[in-house]
């Protein structure tokens, strides 16, 4: 699996609170942002139609990144 990189602007208070949180939990906050975007996606899944992974095939993605 590769690995993505992008930039992520947050509110200042929401950024404190996940450091906070990923201290707690043990993770950077990096790997905390990922962690709970994984499991978002696990439950999406879970509760709707089989997504795909690639962009291009899911008409429900949206891409702001150009």
């Amino acid at each position: 699996m590769s690995t993505v990189f992008f930039n992520l602007r947050i509110d200042e208070t929401l950024n404190d609170m996940l450091i906070q949180i990923a201290r707690e939990e043990g993770r950077s906050k990096n790997k905390q942002i990922e962690y709970i975007l994984k499991e978002y996606v696990k439950n999406y899944v879970q509760s709707s139609d089989a997504i795909t992974p690639n962009q291009s095939k899911n008409s429900k993605a949206k891409d702001n990144s150009r």
